[in-house]
């Protein structure tokens, strides 16, 4: 089994919309008197502030069936205000998917396909924290990877029950239809991020790694040498020191021959003049006494 980064769209499971009528009615119906007072209480403050709390209060109702769908917890009246820590973002979200959305309905054509692959805006700022820029490019990935017109069937079933459901029976269209919504949510999957098995086929095996280039090891000749250098060195040394210690020795040596002369010689001067003495001659000069009479 060989394990890829994408698949084509042939591979690729496409939106069950049983499942996320499925998914949503059981949310629905497992928490009716929370959605169908949350989604009252979402309308008229929606009217009272001229849609200012319209997109935090409705991202209050997702919340409501995000929790249950995915955590299973029983959801609360109190949660339709749950998301009101990120006011100006849910509001900015609905600002904008309304302009745009109202502006390409103009062709009719382009107000569906908006709303297509922007069904998943709220669900993934609900969800996962998401700002609206990252929100809009994950719900158009999740809606092309799981099929983009399954999802154009789903849109095209909540404008028809819109369409029939006028006034008072909207407080109920509206949150069953955001509970069908969170439920296709869960439903689909991401495929731009994930990696998925590929069908059964020849196994290839992934190139192995190159090893990597070990250092050269040592050479002995290097060792070797060191001491062989340091021989040469005590050598050179050595043989510098050599003379110094000869000329040191043939210096001392010199020195005592020539004191040994100096006192042969004054030896032998004392012992000529001692006949001298004794005749009462004292010659003053000896070079005199050696000159001979005329």
């Amino acid at each position: 089994m060989t394990v890829t980064a994408t698949t084509s769209t042939l591979q690729r499971p496409r939106l069950d919309i049983g499942l996320a009528f499925k998914n949503g009615w059981n949310a629905f119906t497992a928490d009716i008197v929370p959605f169908l007072v949350g989604a009252l209480i979402a309308g008229l403050l929606s009217i009272v502030t001229l849609g200012i709390l319209a997109g935090p209060l409705t991202a209050g109702l997702y919340n409501m069936a995000v929790r249950r769908l995915r955590d299973g917890r029983r959801a609360e009246i109190g949660d339709v205000f749950s998301c009101f820590d990120r006011f100006w973002s849910y509001l900015w979200a609905a600002i904008v998917l309304v302009v745009l959305i109202g502006l390409a309905s103009l062709t009719i054509v382009g107000g569906v396909l908006l709303a297509t692959i922007w069904i998943y805006v709220f669900p993934f700022m609900v969800d996962r924290r998401m700002g609206l820029g990252q929100a809009m490019s994950a719900s158009y990935h999740r809606v092309v990877d799981n099929g983009f017109w399954e999802h154009l069937a789903l849109i095209v079933v909540f404008f028809a029950i819109g369409a029939v459901a006028n006034g008072w029976v909207g407080i109920i269209t509206t949150p069953f239809t955001i509970a069908v919504i969170v439920g296709a949510y869960f439903a689909s999957h991401d495929y731009d991020r994930q990696y998925v098995a590929a069908p059964a086929g020849p196994a290839t095996l992934p190139p192995a790694p190159m090893a990597a280039p070990q250092p050269p090891a040592p050479t002995q000749t290097a060792v070797a040498t060191a001491p062989a250098a340091e021989a040469e060195t005590a050598k050179a040394t050595t043989v510098e020191t050599a003379p110094a210690e000869t000329a040191d020795g043939e210096t001392a040596q010199a020195t005592e021959v020539t004191e040994a002369e100096t006192a042969d010689l004054e030896s032998t001067q004392a012992t000529e003049a001692a006949p001298a003495e004794e005749a009462g001659e004292t010659p003053e000069n000896p070079e005199e006494s050696s000159q001979p009479k005329a």
